[in-house]
């Protein structure tokens, strides 16, 4: 192109005056396309999948705080990078604020029920990766009331479930609580698909889940049942 450029300097003839404005043009845009290449490859790198993409707490009116919940960061292209992590409410806690991530960050997100009423309640965690990539992952509280007993009497409710197949069993486990997803009791019941759990107070609400183990480990909740004892 520099050689075009100088073949036509010194020609006068107006209608030789456009082809010297072309390099300009090629000059120009050669310029602007790394521009815009440099900026694509930073966006490029937002591409971090941050898991997972919303948090729930539940929690029981006066009880105990649910257990801090983790978001994981990962950084799919090699570089190191600072992540920073902020929060909008104030019984919502997240750390670290701060941290330098190779190839992933993990930040955890803590809750208060502290002086809180049944409810809930919804926050916003954001978490910024370098300059570009921000991201934003909804949080979520519910605050279930305390159960009011009948008397301070109890009784008990049966479950049932499937069995599980395809794999050599160790046994199940069966969880209760008071609050959805939040089980307080964890009760060890062998191998068989049936049981009956006691001690439960009259006129609450109860929540149960299942959970098959061996050997190699233990498989995910099954589905949440609930009942109130009559």
């Amino acid at each position: 192109m520099q050689h075009f450029l100088m073949a036509h300097t010194n020609q006068t003839a107006p209608s030789h005056r456009m082809p010297s404005s072309t390099p300009w043009f090629w000059q120009v845009f050669g310029i602007t396309a790394c521009i815009c290449l440099g900026l694509a490859t930073d966006g490029w790198a937002c591409h971090l999948p941050v898991k997972p993409t919303s948090l729930t707490f539940y929690a029981v009116q006066g009880a105990t705080n649910p257990p801090s919940q983790i978001m994981t960061v990962s950084n799919t292209i090699t570089s190191t990078k600072t992540v920073t992590a902020s929060d909008n409410a104030t019984w919502l806690t997240v750390s670290p604020t701060s941290a330098s991530m190779t190839t992933s960050a993990k930040v955890t997100a803590a809750v208060s029920t502290s002086g809180r009423a049944a409810g809930t309640y919804k926050a916003t965690t954001t978490i910024k990766v370098a300059t570009w990539c921000t991201y934003t992952v909804p949080v979520t509280l519910i605050i279930s009331p305390p159960s009011s007993g009948g008397g301070g009497t109890t009784s008990s409710a049966t479950l049932a479930w499937n069995a599980v197949t395809g794999t050599t069993l160790s046994g199940y486990k069966v969880y209760v609580g008071e609050a959805p997803h939040l089980y307080t009791r964890t009760i060890t019941v062998g191998t068989v698909t049936s049981t009956t759990v006691s001690s439960l107070t009259r006129g609450r609400t109860y929540y149960f889940a299942v959970t098959a183990y061996n050997s190699a480990g233990q498989s995910p909740t099954s589905n949440e049942v609930s009942k109130t004892i009559p």
